[in-house]
C-alpha cells in the first residue's frame, strides 16, 4: 500500500516538474510545495488506513477458507474478523458486511469451538454469496486420540484365581 501510495505521489511530482518548467518562480515554488504535502498526505492516509480492517469488496484474494482468530460484531453495521491467511505470515482484519445469518453462525461456531477446545474457519471469506444453504463459519472438529501403544503381547486375557 505504502509503495503505491509513493509511487503515485513520485509520479505527480514529475509530472508537475515537467508541465511547469518554465513557470514564474511563484508558479514552481507553490507546486514544490503542493508536491511536498501530497506526500504527507498520503504517507499519513495510507499509515492510518493500515490500521483500520479491510472491506472485503477490496480484497483481491480468492481463498477457499481462513482461520478465523477473533471476532466482533456490530449489530446492524458490521463484523470484524481478524483472519489468519494460509501463507500469510501476519493475520490481517477484515469488515464482513452485517448479515443476521452469518453472525448467528459464527456465534454458534465459537461456542462449539469452545467447548471442543478447537478453532472456527470461514469459508470463502471474501466472496459474497446468496447460498445459504452452507454455513459460512464452523467449528472444526476434534482431533482424533493417538494410537494406543502396541506392546506386542497380543490381547490380555483375564483369568480369575479359580482358573489357576
Amino acid at each position: 500500500m505504502i509503495a503505491s501510495a509513493i509511487a503515485f505521489a513520485l509520479l505527480l511530482g514529475i509530472f508537475v516538474f515537467w508541465v511547469l518548467p518554465r513557470g514564474s518562480l511563484w508558479r514552481r515554488t507553490a507546486s514544490v510545495g503542493m508536491f511536498v504535502s501530497l506526500i504527507a498526505v498520503v504517507y499519513a492516509g495510507a499509515i492510518e488506513m493500515m490500521s483500520r480492517p479491510k472491506t472485503v469488496r477490496l480484497e483481491w484474494r480468492d481463498l477457499a477458507e481462513a482461520t478465523v482468530l477473533g471476532a466482533s460484531m456490530r449489530e446492524g453495521e458490521a463484523i470484524y474478523v481478524w483472519l489468519q491467511i494460509e501463507g500469510a505470515n501476519e493475520p490481517r482484519a477484515y469488515t464482513l458486511p452485517w448479515n443476521m445469518q452469518q453472525a448467528q453462525e459464527l456465534q454458534q461456531a465459537m461456542a462449539d469451538a469452545e467447548t471442543n477446545g478447537t478453532g472456527v474457519k470461514v469459508t470463502q471469506p471474501f466472496e459474497p454469496t446468496l447460498d445459504t444453504s452452507e454455513p459460512k463459519f464452523y467449528a472444526l472438529p476434534q482431533p482424533a486420540l493417538p494410537p494406543k501403544p502396541d506392546t506386542g503381547n497380543g490381547p490380555l486375557v483375564y483369568q480369575s484365581d479359580d482358573q489357576l
